[in-house]
């Protein structure tokens, strides 16, 4: 039997954690910034305050929260970045040392101390502003509310007091009136939520989904909202005792709930095959067919007995007729990529452009995960691809901001963070989204690494 590592991967390289928050202004940049992109673009990601209680079995999900804000003005950069400060982050902290083992590999009990919430929100996968506040997401808990200039954390953050529990970290903005649109997951059921763009809760519709999957994502239409159901189940008494919490089950088959956003109603269409949905990239209706764009991995979650953290997934169509309640799919193409992202613009509607975190290959890097960032024209099927050059790789979610004005769908830019290995800092690249495979038109030199993390959004100044 092999010997695992002393320490994941999740520790070292791009996703090491780092210990200093900063404030830095007036950045190097090599290029030009685009004089139209005034504003900030946030991002969360994870990164341990202390050494993990089992280095080994640490897992990218695992760590606490870290927001990173840059600015851009008027073609100039400056950076911040703050720890959100959840309760298990504040206790730990009061500790001196790490207290919650691996929630996804397991391996360590919850802790069972006064002023230890049972399980660690940490507050590190998406984030955004909304209703005045900068929201930061993870699917444990409510989002967290911190200031949007000072990083500051100020407290969990409810809906002005109509939503309890969980939420997903996987929000859509209805671009038609600025609502969020979001839901809940606990055991086996599903909450749906609208929330106006001040934050009142609008409606809200739950149903039963009949096994406790683990939902990381889902798709809207203007119509639906439609959530896959699939064999990844997560077993939070399980994390309790120190066993993983998302475990891989193939007996389970996938299913499709379609839910009407108008009134609550889910209709259920069978799928006669295993899958693990990853993350949505848009959706939209074509009469009484619905088409989902996605990205597909073959498991995700652990085995008995066997770590699995990731699998390649690659990019996926499903078109679902909703009067035969049938559906059909099929891979749209073969480079392996994650974190799909496109003009939300479009949200709910058609689309044609996707970007990606991605190699050019049907399997992760060597090393890390991906090398470099595409743009995929879902018409026509032609793919571009940029790598910057050999002293950049593991590129992370690439954010297409529109130009001001713009008239095409693609036209605008795309932001992407980047990690120069010789330096062990970040970058941001800037790319004009209509001339993808050229020279970037900016590279914006941080002076400290960002952490391998998640999900982020811009946010235009004004």
């Amino acid at each position: 039997m092999s010997q695992q590592p002393a320490t994941s991967m999740f520790l070292r390289g791009p996703f090491a954690p780092v210990g200093r928050e900063i404030d830095a202004v007036e950045l190097q940049v090599d290029g030009q910034i685009p004089r139209d992109l005034n504003g900030t673009l946030f991002r969360a990601g994870p990164n341990p305050q202390f050494e993990p209680l089992i280095p080994s079995a640490h897992h990218w999900f695992d760590g606490d929260g870290m927001v990173h804000a840059l600015t851009l003005q008027e073609g100039r950069a400056s950076y911040r970045n703050r720890w959100v400060h959840t309760a298990a982050f504040l206790a730990e902290r009061r500790r001196g040392t790490a207290a919650y083992g691996s929630f996804m590999n397991g391996g360590t009990p919850a802790p069972r101390m006064t002023g230890f919430p049972p399980l660690k929100n940490p507050g590190n996968t998406n984030v955004t502003v909304f209703d005045g506040r900068l929201l930061v997401f993870c699917e444990g808990d409510l989002p967290h509310s911190l200031g949007v200039d000072t990083l500051e954390t100020h407290g969990q953050y409810d809906f002005h007091g109509d939503v309890s529990g969980v939420i997903t970290a996987h929000f859509k903005i209805d671009p038609r009136n600025g609502d969020m649109l979001f839901f809940g997951a606990m055991g086996p059921s599903i909450t749906w939520y609208r929330a106006s763009n001040d934050g009142r809760l609008l409606e809200s519709h739950a149903f039963l989904t009949g096994v406790p999957c683990f939902i990381h994502d889902f798709a809207v239409t203007e119509g639906y909202a439609i959530f896959f159901i699939n064999p990844s189940i997560v077993d939070i008494e399980g994390v309790f005792e120190g066993r993983p919490s998302t475990i891989w089950n193939p007996e389970i088959r996938n299913r499709i709930a379609v839910m009407s956003r108008d009134t609550g109603k889910v209709q259920w269409i069978e799928q006669d095959e295993t899958f693990a949905p990853s993350h949505f990239l848009n959706a939209h209706q074509s009469g009484r067919k619905i088409i989902v764009d996605a990205n597909r991995a073959p498991t995700f979650g652990n085995r008995i007995g066997q770590r699995n953290p990731f699998e390649v997934a690659l990019p996926w169509r499903w078109e679902i007729d909703l009067d035969k309640e049938s559906v059909t799919s099929k891979q749209m193409a073969d480079f392996n990529s994650e974190f799909p992202r496109h003009n939300e613009s479009f949200t709910g509607r058609k689309h044609r452009f996707a970007y990606y975190a991605a190699t050019r290959t049907g399997r992760f890097c060597e090393n890390w995960l991906f090398d470099h960032v595409a743009k995929h024209d879902l018409d026509t099927g032609n793919v571009e691809y940029q790598n910057v050059g050999a002293e950049l790789t593991s590129p992370g979610e690439p954010l297409f901001v529109p130009r001001a004005n713009g008239k095409a769908e693609d036209d605008g830019w795309v932001l992407s963070m980047w990690w120069d290995e010789s330096r062990d800092c970040s970058e941001i690249v800037v790319q004009d989204a209509q001339d993808f495979a050229a020279r970037p038109v900016a590279r914006i030199k941080l002076n400290q690494r960002v952490p391998m993390g998640f999900h982020g959004n811009w946010v235009s100044a004004g």
